[in-house]
């Protein structure tokens, strides 16, 4: 009869580690705040801006973005993205494009598709841990680019 209790260790320690898992914390992260590019902190290779600021708003499930940047020759810029965060298609007027967010654990994930699928870009948002900033990757996926922007916001 012993050998037939080698089975309950085998069988409660993935219950057991299933059940710590699943209580763990996997809350998303409050983004909401205005948020400031630290460009020496920054590595750009795909955009050109000199300044660039957001402010993010969070509730119920809808985000609002509103991005301000200045070009490198000046020009002011201003987007709008006002979405949902369960990745269904929003429109981003400015831009003639549609956007999507969705979050992949604590991050926040972001496809905007301009010019008929022509240009699409992914953004990546996440908290750093501890710190008030956020960390944004930038990648073109159309036309496929191996670049990629790596900026830093500080909260203001």
């Amino acid at each position: 009869m012993r050998k037939g209790i080698g089975w309950v260790p085998a069988l409660v320690l993935p219950v057991l580690l299933g059940a710590g898992l699943y209580g763990q914390d996997d809350s998303r992260p409050d983004l909401t705040g205005k948020w400031q590019l630290n460009s020496s902190k920054s590595d750009m290779q795909l955009n050109r801006v000199s300044d660039l600021s957001m402010v993010i708003t969070e509730k119920d499930g809808k985000i609002n973005i509103i991005e301000t940047e200045t070009l490198t020759d000046g020009k002011p810029r201003t987007v709008t993205f006002n979405c949902t965060t369960d990745g269904k298609d929003c429109k981003v007027p400015e831009d003639k494009a549609t956007a999507s967010f969705w979050y992949n654990g604590p991050m926040l994930v972001s496809m905007v598709t301009k010019h008929n699928g022509s240009e699409v870009v992914r953004e990546r948002l996440s908290l750093k841990p501890d710190t008030k900033e956020l960390s944004v990757e930038i990648s073109s996926l159309v036309p496929q680019s191996d670049k990629k922007d790596k900026l830093v916001f500080e909260k203001q």
